[in-house]
């Protein structure tokens, strides 16, 4: 985008418009926030037009859109006879510089990298069309780079799809089919006579088919998510390339900054505990006696208890033969997880990101499930708090005695009730049976409680400022786990 302005012109008491990036029905502006003294993006349209009264319906409905692939809307205001939007800042890195070389053709990207910016893009426009919108079509000229989150579309609604109606969720499946095509090949695939497609040889082999049916005619993806999930079952068959290099930024390593310090303290934990152990190992006595083949097998996670039981008697007696030890195998063993549901008492809707559950457990840590982005950690002052619902496997309740939860948030807390119930209110689930505070990284609390048949994470801060501005919990995994005894 280039500058076509450079008149500094103050829109209103908090925001100050300063270049004209875009001009058209709906401009777009570089602007600031003074009362933040942050840069933001503003774009507007004449407020009585039609244009401007579409931006104004979409931004309402939009402002409840969270997903760091789609450019967050911080506010509204109307400047003199137009209505404005607010933005975040658009990146100064565009996904068309990357691919656009000196000469006349455009740079081929590794089939990996490329498949994954299609992802990221793929994953933002499935939590759009999940609220009722559809873009209208993404291209490379129009996603950028942040540092912080990674691939951001730039465009669509509410701006250039308040122009160019109407947009349609066809559309954004072929183009995202095209922009793949691009990145693999250097250019769109090329459209034959009889309106069908050809794709070009160097598309690798499982990614073809997966585009060919974003393009057809005839039997298309019925919706983004089932093509979304075909590009995931494929990323991990490409061939890897040497010198290839990944721009995708996991949600790890946008708000986890601290991993790489606690990694480099777990290993070396990990390395002196096993100096211990081999220090306290006993050496075997030498035998001749045959090893007992009867034995049990050693079983992973298995940790082993020694007791010792005490004296018949408290009389003083000569000294007798030491007790026999007796050893328990205490083993975990997880869960059966029947469903995750989010939990949002307080909200408008009572959801809270339900299109992101899928993303818990999926085996990619770079995923998760997500709240909405609040402006402080306690949720804006809106409410107490957010959860999910874990419910378990099985007809009747269990019992529970580990949670496990992996989430690259810094700072926050939550709480976990139990119940034999599947309750729906906060009221129903009683008092919290573990509490865990300010949490970075993976955790592991101990549940000992009764048989639940479902666990409530109920998420009660939202820790640290996020790079990009607010406060935000993500979570990756849940395990739940139950104890094994037997005495050997």
């Amino acid at each position: 985008m280039s500058s076509t302005d450079h008149t500094s012109t103050v829109s209103n008491d908090r925001y100050e418009r300063r270049e004209l990036l875009q001009p058209g029905a709906v401009e777009t502006w570089s602007g600031l926030d003074r009362t933040l003294n942050r840069p933001v993006t503003i774009r507007r349209a004449t407020a009585d037009s039609e244009i401007g009264h579409r931006l104004r319906l979409q931004a309402k409905a939009l402002a409840r859109v969270e997903h760091h692939g789609l450019l967050h809307i911080l506010d509204t205001y109307d400047d003199a006879n137009h209505f404005a939007i607010v933005t975040e800042q658009l990146p100064t890195r565009m996904l068309i510089d990357d691919i656009t070389s000196a000469g006349p053709d455009t740079r081929r990207l590794a089939a990996t990298e490329a498949i994954r910016i299609v992802i990221a893009v793929t994953e933002a426009l499935a939590v759009l069309h999940s609220a009722g919108f559809a873009h209208g079509g993404v291209d490379a000229d129009y996603i950028g780079w942040r540092a912080e989150v990674g691939w951001v579309i730039l465009n669509g609604p509410p701006t250039d799809d308040a122009v160019t109606i109407p947009a349609t969720r066809r559309a954004d499946l072929v183009s995202i089919a095209v922009l793949a095509h691009r990145l693999l090949a250097g250019a769109a695939p090329k459209r034959r006579p009889d309106g069908t497609w050809e794709l070009d040889h160097v598309v690798p082999d499982v990614v073809a088919p997966v585009l060919a049916r974003a393009i057809s005619a005839s039997d298309p993806w019925p919706d983004v998510p089932s093509m979304l999930l075909a590009l995931r079952s494929v990323v991990d068959e490409l061939p890897a390339t040497n010198g290839e290099r990944s721009d995708r930024r996991s949600v790890w390593q946008a708000e986890g900054h601290w991993l790489a310090p606690v990694g480099v303290l777990l290993a070396a934990a990990a390395t002196l505990v096993g100096v211990a152990l081999v220090i306290e190992q006993p050496s075997e006595p030498e035998t001749d006696a045959p090893p007992d083949t009867d034995a049990p097998a050693p079983v992973t996670g298995t940790s082993t208890l020694v007791t010792v039981d005490p004296p018949a008697t408290a009389t003083t007696a000569p000294r007798a033969t030491p007790p026999t030890p007796t050893t328990t195998q205490v083993r975990r063993a997880p869960l059966l997880l029947e469903s995750i549901t989010d939990f949002d008492p307080a909200g408008d809707d009572r959801v809270e990101h339900p299109e992101r559950l899928i993303f818990i457990n999926d085996g990619d840590p770079t995923t998760g499930w997500s709240t909405a982005r609040y402006n402080t950690r306690d949720f804006g002052g809106l409410k107490d708090g957010v959860g999910l619902i874990v419910v378990l496997g099985g007809d009747e309740p269990q019992p529970v005695d580990r949670l496990v939860i992996d989430s690259p948030t810094v700072g926050w807390a939550f709480e976990v009730y139990a119940s034999r119930e599947r309750n729906r209110t906060l009221i129903d689930w009683g008092s919290p049976v573990a509490i865990a505070q300010d949490i970075t990284g993976s955790t592991t609390l101990d549940v000992s409680t009764a048989d639940a048949a479902a666990l409530l994470v109920w998420i009660t801060d939202l820790g640290n400022e996020l790079p990009n501005g607010g406060h935000r919990v993500t979570i990756s995994r849940i395990e739940v786990s139950t104890t094994l005894g037997g005495t050997v």
